[in-house]
């Protein structure tokens, strides 16, 4: 072989070499069926993809981002700081707004704002409304009235806009207003690639019931949301023994969940329960002393999202979440780097779940764990908005989407 041609493969080898050593991959080692048999290579970066860039434009964002909120309109349409109904899968929706409202980020002058905030909220609307297409019509007619009396949304046709859409109703109901789904940025709490969401536009607004300090004796927050469990844990009890392989319970809605029933219920390593129409709180609640001897909680594919005990709620516990839905658009992905601190699975690698969770090495597993707990952090909300909390996480999202906007 010629020295130049054998030079440059040993340069190409090395390279990606030291590319894959960067970052955590799961390499195809065998075929089993439609499966394929993966190993761990090991990370030595940290959480972040690149911590500098982000902490830099982090502060950036707290000091300069102003957003200024739109004139609510129908009651039953728009957010109101009195409305405390928004709750179990929706709380992350009642979360923001709250945060929104007490943050520094709002001004009252449209002029100096980067963003506006159009105060949807369809989770009030009901469906008893008599007349056809209620929802989609009031919404229309609202965001209409927005663009002729404010010049702002003309500017950009909405591309300088954002709402919060959790669930179909709220797809349904906007879909009556083309560009708002268009053109405005979406906080969506259930981002798949396979549906109306749009990844680069739109951001994942990640679910969780709880707050994490609950204040004593505050009525409007104590009756929007249930007791924190996990999230009042000490640091000692989100270090116990380990003791379970991994930990899952909820409803098989699914393929991927029912799957999981075939090849994994009864087997002692692992906590796998299978509960009619089970809600998070409940999960949550009946089986917390389950989550915490687990080393991995399972995050299948929902109906409409990764459910069950899942991502914030796992990394409450300090345990490390196994993501199995193909076309979930990760929270905060473009910031932080999930293969450090998650296991990333096809939903047909069901059958071969457990040989790829026990292959993990223990130091590699512990690595991931505390690095559960480094970024639990960015999955939290709190009463007042907190440094680095997932209210700021999203805010940061949205700062980064305001540099593509042109007037």
């Amino acid at each position: 072989m010629p020295p130049l041609k054998a030079l440059a493969i040993l340069v190409i080898f090395f390279g990606i070499a030291s590319i894959m050593l960067q970052h955590r991959y799961w390499l195809p080692l065998s075929s089993k069926g439609k499966s394929t048999l993966y190993a761990l290579q090991q990370s030595t970066v940290g959480v972040h993809r690149s911590e500098e860039f982000f902490l830099l434009n982090y502060e950036a964002m707290e000091k300069d981002l102003k957003v200024f909120v739109y004139p609510g309109g129908n009651p039953k349409t728009c957010y109101h700081s009195i409305d405390k109904k928004l709750k179990s899968n929706y709380a992350s929706e009642h979360y923001f707004f709250m945060n929104l409202r007490n943050s520094s980020f709002l001004t009252e002058n449209p002029d100096e704002a980067h963003l506006f905030f159009i105060p949807l909220s369809c989770q009030p609307i009901e469906d008893q409304d008599a007349l056809p297409r209620y929802k989609e019509l009031v919404i229309q007619n609202y965001v209409r009235a927005l663009t002729i009396k404010y010049r702002y949304w003309n500017r950009t046709l909405g591309a300088d806009h954002f709402f919060v859409s959790c669930h179909g109703i709220g797809n349904r109901a906007t879909a009556a207003f083309p560009f708002l789904l268009k053109n405005a940025i979406r906080l969506v709490c259930s981002p798949s690639y396979d549906s109306n969401y749009i990844p680069h536009k739109d951001v994942s607004l990640p679910q969780i019931l709880e707050l994490s300090l609950p204040p004593e004796g505050d009525g409007m927050w104590n009756d929007s949301t249930m007791k924190s469990l996990p999230i009042q844990l000490s640091p000692e009890e989100t270090h116990p023994p380990r003791t379970k392989l991994c930990f899952w319970a909820g409803y098989p809605s699914t393929e991927v969940r029912k799957n999981l029933r075939v090849h994994y219920k009864g087997l002692e390593e692992f906590e796998i329960h299978f509960v009619e129409n089970a809600k998070r709180a409940f999960v949550l609640d009946k089986f917390q002393k389950e989550i915490c001897r687990s080393k991995f909680c399972i995050c299948p594919r929902g109906k409409t999202q990764v459910g069950g005990v899942c991502l914030a709620e796992s990394m409450a516990f300090g345990c490390v979440p196994v993501i199995m839905s193909d076309y979930y658009d990760l929270p905060f992905n473009d910031i932080l780097d999930w293969n450090a601190f998650s296991v990333i699975l096809k939903e047909d690698d069901v059958p071969i779940m457990g040989e790829i969770l026990k292959g993990i090495p223990e130091d590699t597993f512990e690595n991931m764990r505390q690095n559960v707990l480094k970024v639990s952090k960015y999955f939290k909300w709190h009463f007042r908005p907190v440094k680095y909390d997932e209210f700021h996480m999203v805010m940061y999202e949205l700062w980064k989407r305001r540099q593509v906007i042109r007037y």
